[in-house]
């Protein structure tokens, strides 16, 4: 069954609320997931409470979770990510900037998506073709200049040294081309203060489903430019993105993505 995204949108916000209502109380029992990160039971009674949902009101769907089924790839049809608690570092530290994330594809391409910011009880959300909306109010990006831009920028790779190299370097390039950077720590409080106008741009390194479709969706909706962190239209198999709130904070980006390609051209202003 094909969808314009809007019955799953409403069910999307409805379901986590309730899951984080029910489950926001569970003992969190951190531990260690990788050399580099953590997880909690609360991930995981978030997650299967979200599943549940999803596969008894879509029986046949597919969920691509990042705790119970973290598929590298959309499959074709219907398929949701989700992303039961977002930031759980900062969640197990004490720090509310955490997110619950939850998105609807259809052939993979993005219909719906819900943020919900438990600890400022908001609520991003945004269907294909309709805008994006904060607690039912629309939302659209600040359309600043590069020069007046307060830049968000993700959690660094861990795959290789030479990996991590060529983030830092994206970095050190737009250092002194913007007012300030800021780290949260979290894609969820990323792309939904992006999507809110409160940055105005935001850099991320990853090809999880769960970390990039809702935010990639809602940012769009609310006027965003979406590009590949190497340049160009983003897409999800592209190694990061890039989201920003002007055509020059775009250009900045594809600047960089070139001088770091060596092109000659794009000298440092």
């Amino acid at each position: 069954m094909n969808s314009d995204g809007k019955k799953e949108l409403a069910f999307m916000a409805r379901t986590v609320r309730e899951a984080w209502r029910e489950c926001g109380g569970t003992a969190l029992n951190t531990r260690g997931k990788g050399a580099f990160d953590l997880v909690t039971d609360l991930d995981f009674a978030m997650e299967r409470h979200i599943d549940a949902a999803i596969k008894e009101s879509f029986p046949g769907d597919v969920v691509v979770g990042e705790e119970l089924n973290p598929l590298a790839e959309l499959p074709s049809g219907r398929a949701w990510t989700v992303d039961p608690i977002d930031g759980t570092v900062n969640m197990a530290h004490g720090l509310p900037l955490f997110g619950v994330q939850c998105a609807f594809t259809v052939d993979g391409e993005p219909r719906a998506a819900v943020i919900y910011l438990p600890r400022f009880d908001e609520m991003y959300a945004a269907v294909r073709g309709g805008g994006a909306k904060l607690n039912g109010t629309p939302l659209r990006v600040s359309g600043r200049k590069a020069a007046d831009a307060v830049v968000s920028v993700g959690d660094y790779s861990h795959k290789t040294a030479a990996h991590a190299a060529g983030q830092i370097a994206r970095v050190e390039y737009i250092f002194d081309r913007v007012t300030k950077l800021r780290h949260f720590g979290a894609a969820s409080i990323d792309f939904a203060w992006f999507a809110s106008g409160r940055t105005d741009a935001f850099m991320m390194y990853t090809r999880n489903l769960w970390d990039i479709v809702p935010g990639w969706l809602i940012a769009s909706e609310a006027g965003g430019i979406a590009l590949s962190v190497n340049g160009g239209e983003y897409r999800l198999t592209e190694e990061g993105i890039v989201v920003c709130a002007s055509r020059d904070i775009a250009d900045l980006f594809e600047e960089a993505a070139k001088a770091l390609r060596g092109d000659k051209t794009c000298q440092k202003k």
